[in-house]
Order: C-alpha cells, then structure tokens, then sequence
C-alpha cells in the first residue's frame, strides 16, 4: 500500500516542475517497495494487507468436535439449508446462535451429534468458499492498485519534464490530479476489504462454539 505525497507549494515552474518530479520518485519507492504483510509472508506477492494471509480456515482453527465428513451433510438437506443461512455474512451472530439453538433442540439426541457436526462441517465450507472469493478480489485489487501507480508515476515524471517554466504552481486540477485522487480512495478502501477474511474468521469460530456447545457430551 502506498500513501499520499504531500509537498509544500512554492511558486514558478521551476518549483512545480520540482514537485512532480520529487512526488514521482515517491510514489515509486512506495511502488517497489514491499509492504509490511509481504514481508512477513513472501508466498504471494499480491497480497496487500497488514493482516497474515490465511487462505483456508482449517476444521482444527475453529471446531472442538470430530472431524466432519462431506459425505453426512451431501445427504442431509436440512443441514444444507441450516448451513446456507448461517453462513450468510448478514445474519448477527446472535440470531445464529439462536437459530442453531432451535435447530439443535429439534434434533433427536441419539442423532444430534452426528447432525451437528455435520452443519458445522457444511458451515465451514460455505464461508471457506465465501473468503476464498474475498481474498481473491483482494488479488485483483491489489494489482489494479500498482498498475495505476506506475502509470501515475510515468505521468508525473512525464507532466514535469514537460512542464513550463511559467506555468502556475495552483493551476487547476488536472486529469492526473484526479487520477491521484481514485488511487487514494482506493487505498483507503483496501483497508475494509483486508478485514474482510479475518472477519469471517472470528465468525466461523463463533459458530463453530455455539454448534458444539448442543453437542451431547459423553
């Protein structure tokens, strides 16, 4: 991620011809340099966040239960349906947990070990395959982040090549001006979407705990 270069004005196109050329070399240190994230975990260069990358939720991160096997869900229509609204991000975690509450009272105990842990494991694959998307679009966001720094930079070394020496250091804004402009904003945004992932995360484990927790323990 990169951050904006602010430099202080002086008059003359000298001066401005000067603060291009000084906000270019910036904006392309901050390009080639890697970020804090990147440094950590080297495995994938587009990888923009501050925040570790993770890509799987493993059953181990988040349930106690045993291990949930495909098959008991791929059978079970009403766990496939429990698990399609659990999973939704939408849904607070409270009325989750109601939800599995009644769900889990509604069950036979001779069978409620055996449902449960099967919504859990469908559960899981569902918001695995949500953040899997997430993390994706992340990618493709960080690339489009650097291809438009590194067309700014050439711009600004370009606009202050060719700047001339009487130009106006507050002249109006230019194209590039505004080109900055997206390109910060969609820094600022990069950090919500990098929540994204932890955030559904805390959720699988939350829900994993309230299914276990109806669970008969022997």
């Amino acid at each position: 991620m990169t951050s904006t270069i602010k430099i202080p004005r002086r008059g003359g196109g000298a001066g401005r011809r000067s603060r291009l050329l000084l906000a270019a070399l910036g904006l392309a240190i901050a390009v080639a340099a890697p970020s804090a994230a990147q440094a950590a975990d080297g495995s994938n260069p587009d990888w923009p966040c501050i925040q570790r990358l993770v890509p799987r939720i493993s059953t181990a991160q988040v349930w106690a239960g045993p291990e949930p096997e495909p098959a008991a869900w791929a059978r079970n229509e009403d766990v496939r349906a429990m698990a399609e609204q659990l999973s939704v991000r939408r849904l607070p975690i409270e009325e989750a947990r109601t939800l599995v509450a009644d769900y889990a009272q509604a069950l036979p105990e001779s069978e409620r070990n055996e449902q449960l842990t099967a919504l859990f494991g469908r559960t899981l694959e569902l918001i695995n395959r949500d953040r899997a998307s997430i993390i994706a679009g992340i990618g493709r966001y960080a690339r489009s982040q650097r291809e438009r720094a590194e067309h700014i930079r050439s711009s600004r070394i370009a606009a202050a090549e060719n700047a001339p020496a009487t130009a106006s250091a507050d002249s109006a804004p230019t194209a590039l001006d505004w080109e900055i402009r997206v390109f910060d904003e969609r820094r600022r945004a990069l950090i919500y979407l990098c929540e994204q992932p932890v955030l559904l995360e805390q959720r699988a484990f939350a829900l994993g705990q309230a299914i276990y927790s109806h669970m008969v323990k022997e």
